[in-house]
């Protein structure tokens, strides 16, 4: 049975929030986008109640299995306390067929610039491990080979995926990529989707 997200789909992150909580954490976010076509509801829809949405993670950073590193991040998705409730699975049990959704993380790519781009295919894309500390990462919430939003979090010190800042880098890239309603929907105000 799937996890249930905690996330408080009541509390919308604002610009304001968000770089209050980045101040904070020594993480950075930036090059935060979402396409017109990103619906909140559709998005919950996908991964909500007895949904899953699918994450997949590219490269790895640390001294670790993959499958460890693909359950560190998970577990610090499910963590995150605003935008919508979503739940990730590395493989999903039960993804919703009609919305093919889902999250693209890479750590440390090379030759990329865009992480809409990681919507595409990511075939021979390269990663290379930790420097100093510093980690940089990648996401994109996908629809096919098209992106819904993406961003992309850096941070230092990041001593591995039991260190505080690993799960700041990734609670906000994933809250950064799921805001409770689309950046460009000016009419929506500031009323977030309600919870399922």
């Amino acid at each position: 049975m799937p996890s249930k997200p905690r996330f408080n789909a009541k509390a919308p992150l604002s610009a304001v929030a968000l770089a209050a909580l980045t101040a904070c954490t020594g993480v950075t976010v930036s090059l935060v986008d979402h396409a017109n076509q990103y619906d909140p509801q559709q998005a919950s829809a996908a991964g909500g109640g007895d949904r899953q949405m699918q994450v997949v993670v590219i490269g790895n950073p640390f001294d670790m299995p993959q499958s460890a590193l693909e359950k560190a991040v998970i577990d610090a998705m499910q963590s995150s306390a605003f935008g919508v409730p979503i739940n990730f699975a590395i493989n999903p049990e039960n993804p919703d067929p009609s919305r093919p959704y889902r999250v693209v993380f890479a750590f440390n790519p090379e030759g990329i610039r865009d992480p809409g781009k990681l919507c595409e295919s990511t075939d021979g894309l390269k990663t290379a491990a930790v420097a100093d500390g510093k980690v940089t990462l990648m996401g994109a919430f996908c629809s096919t080979d098209s992106y819904l939003s993406h961003g992309i979090a850096r941070a230092s010190d990041v001593a591995g995926t039991g260190s505080e800042t690993f799960g700041h880098m990734i609670f906000q890239l994933t809250t950064s990529l799921f805001p409770g309603r689309n950046p460009n929907d000016q009419s929506a105000g500031d009323t977030p989707i309600p919870a399922p």
